[in-house]
């Protein structure tokens, strides 16, 4: 049976719905934006993956930026499933109904930076989710650190 370490893939999944990789000049904004620094967001965003109860509110400022710069909110601060694209955004049809459903979980929570926070950190969890039972299923063995 295969093994596969899903440390490092949940990093990659929380900075996949997060950060868009094709744009680092709107990543490098948004930590500016945020007074943080590489060093930093790496520190915080492995905290994040830790599920850290005590995230830095310039990390959750930051996935707000993110988010509102990729146009993916709505001029209320919401997500808006409209912009997310299964093609453009490497989303499939499962993956924008978990966006709903964090988007209407979250609905309530009214500062947009917790906003923005929450429901990444939602996608992110279903996602790891979805892919250790699709890995499990074609029998790969995943470990969690």
């Amino acid at each position: 049976m295969n093994s596969f370490n899903i440390g490092f893939f949940v990093i990659l999944l929380f900075v996949g719905s997060v950060i868009s990789s094709k744009d680092p000049v709107k990543h490098a904004e948004c930590l500016e934006k945020n007074k943080l620094s590489e060093e930093e967001f790496s520190t915080i965003l492995k905290a994040a993956m830790a599920d850290s109860p005590d995230i830095d509110e310039r990390m959750k400022c930051y996935t707000h930026c993110m988010l509102e710069s990729m146009g993916h909110l709505d001029d209320n601060g919401k997500l808006d499933l409209s912009t997310l694209d299964v093609e453009d955004d490497g989303m499939t049809e499962d993956d924008i109904k978990i966006a709903e459903k964090c988007k209407d979980e979250y609905e309530g929570v009214e500062e947009k930076c917790e906003y923005s926070y929450m429901v990444s950190t939602c996608v992110a969890k279903a996602m790891k989710l979805k892919a250790i039972e699709k890995m499990e299923s074609d029998g790969v063995q995943v470990e969690e650190e």
